[in-house]
């Protein structure tokens, strides 16, 4: 049965049986785990990073981005999750998800890039900043 509606759990360790209609949130592990909402009992697990999947918890709400893309389940599924609410996206074709995995590689490697030159830059500025004061 699709399901509609999550709530999140948080937990230190995520446990073995997932309950449908609960996404569990381990910060200590950065991830997040729940049943696939279209009801075919797949695991979906969805790591926590800047470079990945961001969540935000607000009391018995939660939101997830960027979307649940379940394209190597048999399902297929896809869907967003914002304030517990499951809202159906398209299934996606293969070019789709090629193209869309590409491109998340690229963000991936620009962020790697960006962040070291940008520790660098800080660093640099916060020395001037003292110098010239």
């Amino acid at each position: 049965m699709k399901i509609n509606h999550v709530r999140p759990l948080l937990v230190d360790k995520i446990p073995e049986n997932l309950d449908d209609g609960v996404i569990y949130v381990s910060e200590r592990y950065r991830v997040a785990l729940h049943n696939c909402c279209c009801g075919c009992g797949e695991e979906v697990s969805t790591p926590l990073s800047a470079t990945e999947f961001s969540i935000r918890v607000s009391g018995s709400s939660v939101t997830v981005r960027p979307s649940i893309g379940n394209h190597d389940f048999a399902c297929r599924s896809h869907y967003f999750i914002t304030n517990g609410n499951i809202e159906w996206a398209a299934e996606m074709s293969r070019a789709q998800i090629d193209a869309g995995r590409a491109y998340d590689r690229r963000l991936k490697q620009a962020k790697k890039s960006h962040s070291g030159l940008g520790g660098l830059l800080d660093w640099i500025r916060k020395l001037f900043a003292a110098i010239f004061r």
